[in-house]
């Protein structure tokens, strides 16, 4: 028992030292997005899962896109709802984490909360639809004001930041030892002995 706990506090003691030495953290950027669809009630018509494409913005080094849904399913198929699309255009090789809020914007303007963004991206073109409200409620509502819809996202992106190198120790070389190699050749010719004996006539061997 005493020798292991001997070789315990060895060990702490004289810990192994780390060859490298690196920082990992995630960084978060936001960013405010607003965008206001003229001619709103054109599109009541149009057919289910229709798309107006709402303009770009960059976030955290990359490119998004933001569309507008005035009817789709997300839920169930038994509610007709608006929704919001977001899209990565750029290539990614980590994850990325979109978070936020959703609001549009009253007769006021003042934006009033309606919905969050909480989504992860892994790769180029992922996106997802996020509800606003059923599409009836909002056709009636005072959002819709001189056939114009306005919205806003408030839009935080993270992602995990380069890992920084903060100490990094060139690994040594160890040499092969040649110590059998040597003692047969020793052996042999008895060169480099400290003592040789000679018995019986018989060839020198070094001890």
């Amino acid at each position: 028992m005493k020798s292991t706990a001997a070789t315990i506090d060895a060990s702490v003691k004289d810990p192994m030292k780390p060859e490298k030495e690196v920082i990992c953290a995630m960084e978060t950027f936001s960013t405010v997005y607003r965008a206001k669809i003229e001619c709103y009630t054109q599109f009541k018509s149009r057919p289910h899962d229709f798309r107006i494409d709402c303009g770009t913005f960059d976030l955290a080094g990359h490119r998004w896109a933001i569309s507008y849904y005035p009817a789709t399913n997300i839920h169930t198929m038994s509610i007709t709802e608006a929704a919001l699309h977001i899209r990565l255009l750029t290539d990614t090789n980590t994850s990325l984490t979109l978070g936020g809020e959703i609001s549009l914007i009253d007769p006021s303007g003042k934006p009033s909360k309606v919905g969050y963004i909480s989504k992860e991206y892994n790769k180029r073109d992922d996106g997802h639809k996020m509800s606003i409200m059923e599409k009836q409620q909002l056709d009636s509502s005072e959002y819709v004001k001189d056939n114009c819809l306005t919205f806003e996202c408030l839009v935080r992106a993270t992602k995990w930041s380069p890992v920084e190198v903060v100490k990094e120790t060139p690994q040594s070389t160890i040499t092969t030892s040649n110590f059998w190699e040597d003692l047969s050749r020793h052996m042999e010719g008895g060169k480099g002995a400290d003592v040789s004996l000679k018995i019986c006539n018989d060839i020198n061997k070094p001890i």
